[in-house]
């Protein structure tokens, strides 16, 4: 008649099991949820959010773009000369009309 209720789980971002930051500094969100939710118990809504939390910690790090080393973007100069071109040739065709 009456359900058992499940104990509750509390856990902080300091105390996730070691599979879990793995999985988080490689990437794999979904998979550290995954794991998190097996170790501990935790809901999905649960997990997802301690997940997103530590993944700010211990998240992949993007390398800032150095801009010695970055490409200057020429496919992104080609694509705006070329519309600049084919709008230089609208307003030309339309203003001899």
């Amino acid at each position: 008649m009456f359900e058992t209720m499940q104990p509750e789980v509390v856990i902080t971002e300091s105390e996730l099991p070691a599979e879990v930051i793995q999985a988080i500094s490689e990437g794999r969100k979904i998979e550290a949820i995954k794991l998190l939710r097996e170790a501990t118990g935790l809901g999905l809504a649960n997990a997802k959010v301690l997940v997103d939390r530590a993944s700010r910690i211990h998240g992949p790090k993007e390398p800032v773009p150095s801009p010695l080393t970055e490409d200057v973007g020429n496919g992104k100069f080609l694509v705006s000369l070329v519309a600049a071109i084919l709008l230089g040739i609208a307003y030309y065709m339309y203003s001899i009309t």
